[in-house]
């Protein structure tokens, strides 16, 4: 395979990932910008990012202000592109792009100097104020440029090698995740032993402090100008300035895979930057968040418990009312065993010949009472189905008075809640946590008309339906015991008209009597004990309609007594519920980007460890 093929083939591999990059960081940016207190920095960087791989590769010089990185900068070029001075003649931030002719271009804090070198077609030299410079704009700067850079350059004087300030610079790139390079200039002041010893004391200084060992190169700018200025340049002294091992870094070193594999490898270290700090923070809230998590759930707790015992109430409402029923059926029941006891079958007997003769109804005429009105009265069955709505009105107070309690109690707690937010989740609470202005009553009043409709049916039907049967009982029974005598006279007469009558026939007739009588008799308490039944299963029936239409209406109002606690916390209760939500989504994407930028990485490295055609799977 010819180079040709080879280029191709890298170039191809290079715009895969290129393209899997620029599609990642604009998914990454779009979940940053759900991240609460990123700080826009990091948000910029990012967003560099999304253009870094569009942008030709950048070779940054860092350093003290007159430590030479213009004059470096020059001596590279060949010509005094930069401006060189002994006071800080650098107060932005420049970048030395290719370009047909000089031109310069400045847009705010970088300026932007297209010039023809050869140099530049493969990079661009981005030139910085000094990071030690008496104003301290330049510094801070020089450091939100650092984020760009695909590899950096830290440029220090000869007499002042590692003073604690470079030290901390080398020891912050390093943070940064950058390549790091160190040029030491003015090295034509020193012997040559000295030299030695410069490069040597910046190697074990940078391995005790940072354990890496990075490339160092002396060199003197001033020398390296002086043999550009010869026609053709004088390469011998081109060689003793030092700057023909950079020059050779730039061209080698950093040929198309390597120079490749940094330009997109930097976009991915400033995406896992940030998105570290991302993750960290997000970390961060939700670990804050945990605490009023568990308030929620303490506020769900009280609700369910408020519930359960507003449930509570309702049951052993219910069962006194069913216990009320209860005992109204057993006293109507013994009321209506009263009205048909065998033992007043003389009494019965009367009263059903007052029935057919119409003295019964000339009384109720004239507004007495009817036997089974007596009857109920005196067992007091009335009275007793009476204490069903007294149990009924108690109950709407009570649940309500519970509720609104509870209410004002849960409002005050989560008030408190509140206010131990952070502020960035403080001013996310939408609405008023307050007690609601109207409270709902219509549930059980909506029903009292039906459920008053049964019980005046209990009340009332039921001694209608029996008054009516007792009379055709004791009409039944006057007819009966009056056939009774009138069929034992006509046995007596037809038996003893032409004889005189035995003892045996006449106690024969007077058992015959007997029996019938007492037949009929015994009709009595038989029908009073089928109408207790039909009066219990009514009775039943109109027990279960009431009881079914009262719980429905309390479990109606239980409900929006649940529901009013939950609204009147809802502010608070909904913001951590979505915050939870969006914050667990939120640490899931984040991972997934990480996940994602590993991949990539690998593919970088693939450009070097493997054949150029092959491409990054996702």
């Amino acid at each position: 395979m010819d180079s040709e093929q080879v280029s191709t083939k890298l170039l191809r591999h290079y715009e895969t990932i290129r393209r899997q990059e620029h599609d990642e960081i604009t998914s990454l940016l779009e979940t940053l910008g759900r991240v609460d207190g990123l700080p826009e920095s990091q948000m910029e960087q990012v967003r560099d990012a999304l253009f870094h791989t569009n942008h030709p590769f950048l070779m940054v010089m860092v350093g003290p202000f007159s430590s030479g990185k213009s004059s470096i900068i020059n001596a590279l070029l060949g010509e005094e592109v930069m401006e060189v001075g002994p006071i800080p003649t650098t107060d932005h931030i420049v970048i030395l792009r290719h370009g047909p002719d000089m031109q310069r271009i400045r847009s705010g804090e970088v300026e932007t100097v297209f010039y023809p070198s050869p140099l530049l077609e493969n990079l661009s030299l981005v030139d910085t104020p000094g990071l030690e410079s008496v104003f301290r704009m330049h510094e801070d700067l020089t450091r939100r440029f650092l984020h760009r850079a695909d590899v950096v350059m830290l440029v220090m004087i000869a007499t002042q090698v590692l003073t604690a300030s470079n030290l901390e610079y080398l020891q912050e790139l390093e943070a940064f995740g950058k390549r790091v390079n160190v040029i030491v200039n003015q090295v034509d002041v020193l012997e040559p032993e000295e030299r030695t010893q410069v490069r040597d004391f910046v190697l074990e200084q940078c391995r005790l402090h940072l354990g890496v060992e990075p490339r160092v190169w002396l060199v003197s700018a001033r020398q390296a100008l002086d043999a550009q200025r010869e026609t053709p340049r004088d390469e011998i002294v081109w060689d003793e300035s030092g700057l023909v091992d950079v020059e050779e870094y730039i061209k080698e070193t950093l040929g198309d895979v390597e120079r490749f594999r940094q330009k997109l490898e930097t976009p991915v270290q400033i995406c896992q930057n940030v998105t570290k700090s991302a993750l960290v923070l997000v970390q961060d809230q939700q670990a804050a968040l945990d605490d009023h998590r568990k308030t929620t759930e303490n506020i769900d707790v009280q609700i369910t418990h408020s519930q359960r015992d507003q449930r509570k109430t309702i049951d052993d409402t219910i069962n006194d009312i069913n216990n009320a029923w209860g005992e109204a059926i057993q006293r109507g029941q013994r009321a209506i065993g009263d009205l048909f006891q065998f033992s007043r079958g003389i009494s019965l007997f009367f009263g059903g010949l007052g029935e057919m003769i119409g003295i019964a109804r000339l009384v109720r005429r004239f507004g007495g009472q009817t036997r089974a009105e007596n009857a109920f009265e005196r067992y007091k069955v009335r009275e007793t189905l009476q204490k069903i709505p007294k149990a009924v009105d108690k109950l709407g107070p009570r649940l309500e008075g519970r509720d609104l309690q509870d209410i004002d109690e849960l409002v005050d707690y989560t008030r408190g809640a509140v206010k131990e937010l952070p502020p960035s989740l403080e001013n996310k609470v939408i609405g008023k946590i307050q007690t609601p202005l109207r409270y709902e009553r219509s549930f059980l009043r909506d029903v009292r008309g039906e459920m008053d409709d049964i019980l005046r049916k209990a009340e009332h039907f039921e001694l209608d339906r029996l008054d009516r049967t007792l009379r055709n009982t004791l009409i039944i029974l006057a007819l009966w015991q009056i056939m009774t005598v009138c069929l034992i006279l006509g046995i007596a007469v037809s038996s003893f008209s032409n004889t005189t009558p035995g003892m045996g026939a006449v106690l024969v007739v007077f058992a015959v009597g007997i029996s019938m009588v007492v037949l009929g008799l015994a009709l009595v308490p038989v029908r009073g004990w089928y109408r207790g039944k039909q009066y219990e299963n009514r009775l039943r029936q109109h027990q279960h309609d009431y009881v079914t239409r009262l719980r429905g209406a309390a479990d109606e109002l239980l409900a929006h007594g649940v529901q009013l606690r939950r609204d009147a916390v809802a502010p608070f209760t909904r913001l951590i519920e979505s915050q939870t939500e969006l914050l667990d989504e939120l640490r899931r994407d984040i991972e997934t980007h990480q996940q994602a930028s590993l991949r990539i990485q690998a593919g970088l490295s693939a450009m070097i460890g493997t054949p150029p055609d092959q491409t990054v799977k996702d």
